[in-house]
């Protein structure tokens, strides 16, 4: 019993520290004062289409990933996010329809997570993991998908806000952060470990969603 004890007040100590930390994120978050330079802007894809459209949070972060763009802060936009209705070639079509050239689009369209959004971002041979990328969510996912990404190889990543205006509240994402954290930190050390052993990416991709 009192292995079991410690191991449920080691869980309660970790989703308390993920949630505490980031609220403290959120709450004190301050936006760059001037645009970050990168090679590539990365807009992590976020709730599924509704009737064949972009709304919510993948509208919201692609309006702020153009932006950029527009703003010359990269030379490509990165859109990821896949699941049963994959939100990346969306994000794409709305991406060259408002001006970002279609060569400057890198479309990854398989990520069913923060964790696979990193990897399979990290594939594409036109960007080099010691050059600096900006992420793109809001400001609640911004610490778990800054770390993934760092996990990912990425030496260098920027953290833009699509939310960065509004004020702090609590909210029902932002409380699934504790949870998701600490599955995140397992889930990417499992992987780490099967990657040092030269286990196929296929073998425990799955296990990354």
């Amino acid at each position: 019993m009192s292995f079991i004890r410690w191991i449920l007040s080691l869980t309660i100590l970790a989703l308390w520290c993920a949630f505490i930390g980031t609220m403290l994120y959120v709450a004190m978050f301050e936006p760059p004062e001037t645009t970050p330079q990168a090679q590539a802007v990365v807009v992590l894809g976020g709730n599924p289409p509704e009737n064949g459209a972009l709304v919510g949070p993948s509208l919201a972060r692609l309006e702020t990933g153009v932006a950029l763009i527009e703003d010359g802060a990269a030379p490509y936009l990165v859109v990821t996010g896949g699941g049963p209705q994959p939100v990346a070639p969306l994000m794409a079509d709305a991406a060259k329809a408002a001006g970002v050239a279609e060569d400057a689009v890198l479309v990854e369209a398989q990520a069913q997570s923060t964790l696979q959004n990193a990897l399979l971002t990290a594939d594409f041979a036109e960007l080099d993991k010691s050059q600096p990328i900006i992420i793109v969510t809001e400001r609640y996912h911004l610490p778990r998908a800054w770390a993934s990404f760092r996990w990912a190889g990425f030496e260098q990543v920027h953290n833009v806000a699509t939310d960065a205006d509004e004020p702090f509240a609590l909210s029902t994402p932002l409380l699934l952060e504790s949870v998701k954290w600490p599955l995140n930190i397992l889930r990417a050390g499992a992987a780490s470990v099967a990657m040092a052993f030269d286990v196929p990416r296929e073998s425990f991709m799955n296990y990354l969603e």
